[in-house]
């Protein structure tokens, strides 16, 4: 299914098993249903764990310059790490390199898909996403035509995959599958929130022995039904008192697909990528911010607004998978384009060049928050090619703790994809874990000696924050006896010196 419309309407029956979705989809596990109000996002300490997937291509791959018959000799090597920090939740969801099947038959195993979704307002939507995302391009028809091509050259140029038409079957594909992804989505999520309300309705019957009204959810064309239906921001009349925390997450997501000729990057919100090529970073993605002109002025035409560069004061990305409280329009047509948040993606595509292209990092925005492109291609390339890393799972790890050393307060999720080119001075199969006298675990053994055995990474995250609302609270106490000594006016503020300086919303 290519279009941007769920097959489900408002006016469907919100039972799932009336409901019918081209294709078919992985729903995420049940989680407890919340029937307080939600409380902070944030841990008093970090969760410092990580999850680390690491792999490599089982083929040869050719890449450009080269014909396919004759390809670059060596592997990709590929890893993810995630950790889930200051939030109360993980929320983060990564693939890597899942085998591509067509027709329950495995194709294309000379291209390699990657990716990283950014959930937020829960989990469900980011994990959705990567469950779906093989399953849902493969039903596209682009994608079905692009299996017809021929891999290597031919007589006729519009033949071969490689050729411009062959990426233009790419890039159509993964534009119906942004599409397509959000549409099941919200298919699901309706499905999840009716879920949810059964469960209230069960809950409240045992322990009251009344339902509450719940049934008017349930009554299609009612009021409730009609906002359970339409994702609204406000509860309706038959759940209010009740807190219960209704799913209607969203998620943002980047792309990465690496064929043998080319690099093609997907992405909808402010997760990003970058490629490493000849020592030089450069951008296969660009971060879609509500501030931003051009979606600035979409959001303007779709009837809201942007503040404090947020969606509708808000929410912080602009394009993203679920948020469908912000996917309604009544000025312009359904169209994505004309929504205030929209799942098109922007797709950009480079031609691989295996004398010079390094590696690929896929990351969140905790990541980006905190390194620039150049500063997380730099730390990569010093860790292989200068200090001699050789494992990509640990390479990863180091990128999340520079980090979360820089006081980046979210989910970390980064995913490096290193091509053999970008591994200097390492022989093609000879990828191992790293000794302790090279790359990642000797910076460990020197940071252990500089900070002291007892000072962990969190311990040492804790008394920053610890350092900084101590000083918060200084100033602000200055403040209040300059207003006090001046009977509040701002005469006293600069005979102080005290400076007000804007403190940053926490996403």
């Amino acid at each position: 299914m290519g279009n941007s419309e769920s097959s489900f309407s408002d006016s469907d029956s919100c039972y799932q098993k009336e409901r019918n979705m081209e294709g078919t989809y992985t729903v995420p596990p049940r989680s407890p249903l919340v029937l307080s109000r939600k409380g902070s996002s944030f841990l008093e300490e970090p969760v410092i764990t990580k999850n680390t997937d690491v792999g490599e291509t089982e083929d040869n791959i050719a890449s450009s310059g080269r014909d396919s018959a004759s390809p670059e000799l060596g592997k990709i090597h590929y890893a993810a790490s995630e950790m889930q920090g200051w939030r109360s939740h993980m929320e983060d969801k990564h693939v890597l390199d899942p085998p591509l099947k067509h027709n329950g038959r495995r194709v294309l195993t000379d291209h390699h898909l990657f990716a990283v979704f950014d959930g937020h307002g829960g989990s469900f939507a980011s994990q959705f996403c990567g469950d779906n995302l093989v399953r849902t391009l493969m039903e596209q028809e682009e994608w079905s035509a692009y299996l017809k091509l021929r891999p290597t050259s031919s007589s006729d140029k519009n033949l071969c995959r490689h050729s411009a038409f062959g990426v233009k079957l790419i890039k159509s594909a993964l534009n119906k599958t942004f599409l397509s992804l959000d549409a099941k989505l919200k298919d699901a999520q309706r499905g999840r929130r009716f879920d949810q309300l059964f469960e209230l309705q069960n809950i409240l019957s045992i322990a009251l022995g009344r339902n509450n009204g719940i049934q008017e959810c349930f009554r299609r064309g009612s009021l409730d039904n009609v906002m359970i239906n339409s994702f609204s921001k406000v509860p309706p009349p038959s759940l209010t008192g009740t807190n219960v925390q209704l799913e209607r997450s969203g998620t943002t997501g980047v792309i990465v697909l690496v064929t043998p000729h080319h690099i093609v990057c997907a992405n909808a919100g402010d997760s990003r990528a970058i490629l490493a090529r000849n020592g030089v970073a450069l951008p296969l993605s660009f971060d879609h911010k509500p501030a931003n002109d051009v979606e600035a002025v979409r959001v303007d035409k779709s009837g809201g607004y942007v503040k404090n560069g947020r969606v509708d004061g808000d929410l912080a990305v602009s394009r993203a998978f679920g948020d469908f409280s912000y996917k309604k329009n009544e000025s312009f047509s359904s169209s994505e384009k004309h929504l205030r948040v929209s799942a098109v993606p922007d797709i950009l595509v480079h031609t691989r060049d295996a004398t010079k292209d390094e590696y690929i990092v896929l990351a969140c925005d905790g990541i980006w928050d905190r390194l620039t492109n150049r500063d997380c291609a730099k730390l990569v390339r010093k860790l292989i090619q200068e200090e001699g890393e050789t494992d990509v799972g640990l390479v990863c790890e180091e990128v999340i703790d520079t980090c979360l050393e820089l006081d980046s307060r979210d989910n970390m999720t980064c995913c490096v994809v290193a091509f053999p080119g970008g591994i200097s001075g390492v022989r093609p199969g000879l990828m191992t874990r790293a000794t302790s006298k090279m790359g990642v675990l000797k910076r460990r053994q020197e940071r252990e000696r500089q900070w002291g055995p007892k000072s962990t990474p969190a311990q040492r995250a804790v008394r920053r924050l610890e350092k900084r609302r101590s000083e918060t609270r200084m100033k602000m106490a200055t403040i209040s006896e300059a207003r006090s000594s001046d009977g509040g006016s701002t005469i006293a503020l600069k005979r102080s010196g005290s400076k007000i300086a804007p403190v940053a919303p926490e996403q």
